[in-house]
Parts: structure tokens; C-alpha cells; sequence
């Protein structure tokens, strides 16, 4: 009896203790690579994809993930015909999970990234904690920049975009995209959130198909002789004693919703709604739910997780898995690359992925998949030359791997920012600091896998795609909007992650979780559950 899932509020509803932000949520119910139907149900026909790339992988997917890159092409190639503005500025909204880049006037990089674009494109950003509350100032204070990042779930979404966007449908949809050549190789997969009631609002952040993954520490898994494939549960507990020694100040685990995110991965249950002969089931539902918490309490009370992991930060859980006192750590899949990069000042390290494995030996696992993220960026209304100049510039934005404009938006200039080994690309230190710039952000080229570091990583890493995209299954919830979802999805899922750390450290009783899900319910969650509902039963009409 198959299941689908829905990565819809990823990261509400699953683990915030990632070393790189999980950017997850839903992805469209057609097939999800770039060569899927272009219409769901009654929807919008979405943009036709055209890769236009003159850069072939070395990698090639079986299951439409990322592509992989083995080297970085010699004479990399303009992707654009004309440059995007004739003078001028464009101003953009938008939030990063990195640290704050040098500004414009000190940082060379965007200099150049605005010398190709013909003009000033000037990015005010927040921390992804803060874009919320800027958002909502930015739309009450009534002046809206050119491009507005539009992360969802947002409270009366549609009459939003009605009264301050543009409606880009014309200009994207089906074959008019291929006026932009670079949002025409865009995944078709990365349009879904874009769509809201059968219009399409913005331009997508494409993301790889795979959210998140926990990597492990394959040089201390064999000095501690443990296998990283375990079978089941039990064998993944007898893995995780194995690694752990107080007395030398190690720890199997070093983050417990992480831990808990992997079990419930193990049940077959990856995320928030569940469809079951078109119904939908709350994952919270699920007996498999509750047993996921009792086996994280269980890991608990075995003492294979770090002491100090309550309230620790991102950097702490890095740096535990770094030396090795945490070798087992969740992360955003699209940050595999950092653990390569700072593994080079690690005498003997080596990682690799571990997949969800059956958690009773029967049952199949699933994976987190994160094709799309819940963001898209809007045009601000303005007359038709206009909206078609900002169409142009995040055309250029979108820039294939190994053009000439891919090059400058990730490495720089050649000399200054960024030296060549071989024909990669290699930044140096003040490049790390300049390409801090949240173009990616605004919009981004399709991603894809490539590890100028470590060519034996990047094929390890393709390797664990290729594995996890069998266990994706894709989202029947794409483009459906909730309102109550947008009201009170924040409030639920905080009181859901406080019930269950409670239960998992011990507070309060397993028993617990059923009670919670009856408030959930009263509280919203059947509201928000009848709406997708509707929009599910309308969409496959």
C-alpha cells in the first residue's frame, strides 16, 4: 500500500538543528524532474523547460537529481546575449543563512556582479530568523523594492500578491519563458510554489531533491570497527555504543531532533501529510510517529548523545562532528561541500552518508526530499519594459553551472578572489568573504554537484542521491494554499516541538503525544487538513 508525502513546512515541522539550514518544503505532484509534465490538474501550465547549458555532467542521474561535475569547465561561456540593464538600479528584499557580506562599496565581487549586469542591483537581506518580521514591515510600510523574496506560509497570500505583485503568467508561462534562457532550464519541478491560485507569482530558488541526510565519520566508524549501513533499529543502536566513550569525551549523536528526524525517517514517514487513497493523515496521526519519539527517548536514556546538546548552536554540533566528539550529524544536503572544505585541517578525515535504514527490518524507509523551496521572488508592480528588465536580471541570476556568469556570481575574478587548480576554481580567503552576497536568495541556477576539493567526495555524494531519490516519493500538497495553515502553522509546530522534546528528554510521559495531537486538532490542524483537502480534491478534477 503506497504513501505520499508532503515536505511542506519542512522547517517548521522538522529539525532546525541542521549545520546548513534546511531549505525544504513541497514539491509539485508532476514528475519531478525537468522533463515532467508541465500542468497538475487544472493548474497553470508551467514554464517549458530547455536546458541550455553548454556544460554536459560528468554525472548524469538516473532519478532526475543533481547532476555531478568531476571538473570545472575550461573556458567557461557567457550565457546571456544582452546585458540586463541599460544603467539604472534594482533593488531586492531577501533574507541568507550565512554571515553578513561585505558591503558594496568593500566588496569587489559584487562590484563585478553589477558591472555584467549593466547597473546596481542592491540587496537588503536579514537572517532567515528575522525575514518574517522585515517582510511584513517592508509590505505594511507600503514602498516595496523591485524583487521581493516571498517565503511562505504567508497570511492572505493571494490578495497580496493581487494588490502589490505582478502577475507573471504571461510572461512564463509554457514557451513564453524561453525569452529567458536560463529561467527556461530551471527545473519544471522548482515552478510548483510559484503557483498560487492557478497564476504564476514569481521566479523559484531551486534546490536539490534532497533535503537533508545525516553523514557520519567513516574514519572513526572503522577505527571503532562499526558498520555505517546498519540493518535495523537495533543493529543502529549496538553502531551508536560503539562509538561512544564518555570517559574520551565522545558521543554517537549529537543532536536529538536530528536523531529524531532519522528514526521517523526509518518508519517511512519523512513528513507532515501523508495521502492514503486521496486522504490526507497528518503524520502526528501515525502510530509510527509516536514510536519514533520513544525510540529518540530510548537513545537518550542509553547516554550515546552529547551532554551539551540542549540548546547547542550549529557551530557546536560542526565542531563536535569535526573532532570528534559527535561523529553522526545531521545536515542540509546542499552543505556536504563545507564538510569537505574544512575535513582538509582534520588529520585522517574521511566522511560519508548513511541512509535511512528499516527500522524493524520490514518496513520500508523513506527520505526527506527538499526539490523546492518555500520561497519564490515576486515582482513588484511596474510597467511591462520594466518587469521584463527584472526578468532579464534574474535570468542572469539563474546562470548555469560553468557559464561565465555562474563563475563571477560564486568564485569571482580569477587572481583576486578565486586561483585555478587545474581548470577549478578555488576561493581564496577574501572571495569567501565577498561571495557571501545572497544572490542565491533572490534566484539561482539549477544545483548540482561539484567538489573542486575532493573528486572522490563529489562522486560519494552523488552516490548517496542517486540511493536517497529511491526513497523520495513526491508531494501531492504543490501549489495548495491553506489560510489557516499561513494563521497558525508557526504556533503549532513551536507547541509540537516543545511536546516533543519534553518526551524525548524525559519531561513527560510517551503518552503525551496523543493528547497534544487532540489539542493540535481542535486548535487548527483539522481546519488546515480540510483545506488542503478541498485543494487536493480540486486539483485532481
Amino acid at each position: 500500500m503506497s504513501m505520499t508525502f508532503s515536505r511542506r513546512n519542512l522547517l517548521k515541522a522538522s529539525s532546525l538543528a541542521v549545520a546548513v539550514g534546511f531549505v525544504g518544503s513541497s514539491i509539485s505532484a508532476c514528475s519531478t524532474g525537468p522533463t515532467g509534465s508541465t500542468s497538475v490538474g487544472n493548474t497553470v501550465k508551467l514554464p517549458t523547460f530547455k536546458d541550455f547549458s553548454a556544460v554536459k555532467p560528468d554525472l548524469v542521474s538516473a532519478k532526475e537529481g543533481m547532476p555531478g561535475f568531476l571538473k570545472y569547465p575550461a573556458k567557461p561561456v557567457a550565457s546571456v546575449s544582452k546585458t540586463p540593464l541599460s544603467g539604472g538600479s534594482v533593488t531586492a528584499l531577501t533574507y541568507s543563512f550565512d554571515p553578513v557580506a561585505p558591503g558594496l562599496d568593500s566588496n569587489p565581487l559584487w562590484q563585478a556582479v553589477n558591472e555584467s549586469l549593466g547597473g546596481k542591483l542592491d540587496i537588503v537581506y536579514t537572517p532567515y530568523a528575522d525575514y518574517g518580521q522585515k517582510f511584513a514591515t517592508t509590505i505594511a510600510g507600503g514602498s516595496l523594492p523591485d524583487l521581493v523574496a516571498v517565503r511562505q506560509p504567508v497570511q492572505q497570500l493571494p490578495a497580496l500578491l493581487q494588490s502589490k505583485f505582478v502577475d507573471l503568467t504571461d510572461h512564463l508561462s509554457g514557451d513564453a519563458v524561453l525569452e529567458y534562457p536560463n529561467l527556461a532550464g530551471l527545473p519544471t519541478v522548482s515552478w510548483a510554489e510559484s503557483v498560487v491560485n492557478n497564476r504564476i507569482w514569481g521566479v523559484p530558488m531551486p534546490r536539490p531533491a534532497i533535503g537533508a541526510a545525516v553523514i557520519v565519520r567513516q574514519d572513526l566508524f572503522d577505527k571503532y570497527s562499526v558498520t555505517t549501513a546498519p540493518k535495523d533499529f537495533k543493529e543502529f543502536k549496538e553502531v551508536l555504543v560503539g562509538l561512544t566513550n564518555d570517559r574520551e569525551g565522545r558521543w554517537a549523536l549529537g543532536d536529538f531532533v536530528g536523531a529524531f528526524d532519522f528514526l521517523r525517517s526509518t518508519h517511512g514517514i519523512p513528513g507532515p501529510w501523508i495521502e492514503k487513497d486521496g486522504k490526507l493523515t497528518s503524520e502526528y496521526e501515525l502510530p509510527e510517529y509516536e514510536q519514533s519519539l520513544a525510540q529518540t527517548r530510548e537513545l537518550v536514556e542509553l547516554g550515546v548523545m552529547h551532554p551539551n546538546m540542549v540548546g547547542s548552536s550549529n557551530t557546536q554540533r560542526n565542531d563536535w562532528f569535526l573532532n570528534g566528539a559527535a561523529p553522526i550529524a545531521a545536515i542540509g544536503f546542499t552543505g556536504w561541500s563545507k564538510y569537505t572544505q574544512w575535513g582538509k585541517a582534520v588529520p585522517g578525515f574521511k566522511f560519508t552518508g548513511m541512509l535511512p535504514f528499516s527500522n524493524d527490518g520490514t518496513v520500508k524507509p523513506a527520505h526527506m526530499g527538499a526539490a523546492v523551496a518555500p520561497h519564490f521572488t515576486a515582482i513588484t508592480k511596474a510597467d511591462e519594459p520594466r518587469v521584463k528588465e527584472l526578468l532579464r536580471v534574474l535570468d542572469w541570476l539563474a546562470a548555469p553551472f560553468g557559464s561565465a556568469e555562474y563563475t563571477l556570481r560564486n568564485f569571482g575574478v580569477e587572481g583576486k578572489t578565486f586561483a585555478l587548480e587545474g581548470t577549478n576554481p578555488v576561493v581564496n580567503s577574501a572571495g569567501q568573504n565577498q561571495k557571501l552576497v545572497p544572490f542565491k536568495y533572490v534566484t539561482d541556477s539549477s544545483q548540482v554537484i561539484f567538489q573542486p576539493l575532493d573528486e572522490g567526495d563529489a562522486k560519494r555524494q552523488f552516490e548517496y542521491q542517486e540511493q536517497a531519490l529511491a526513497l523520495v516519493t513526491p508531494d501531492p500538497l504543490a501549489g495548495l494554499y491553506s489560510e489557516t495553515e499561513a494563521a497558525k502553522s508557526s504556533q503549532l509546530a513551536s507547541k509540537a516541538a516543545e511536546v516533543r522534546a519534553d518526551i524525548i528528554l524525559g519531561r513527560k510521559p510517551v503518552s503525551a503525544w496523543k493528547d497534544f495531537v487532540t489539542t493540535w486538532k481542535a486548535d487548527g490542524g483539522d481546519k488546515i487538513r480540510d483545506e488542503f483537502q478541498k485543494g487536493l480534491e480540486e486539483k485532481k478534477a
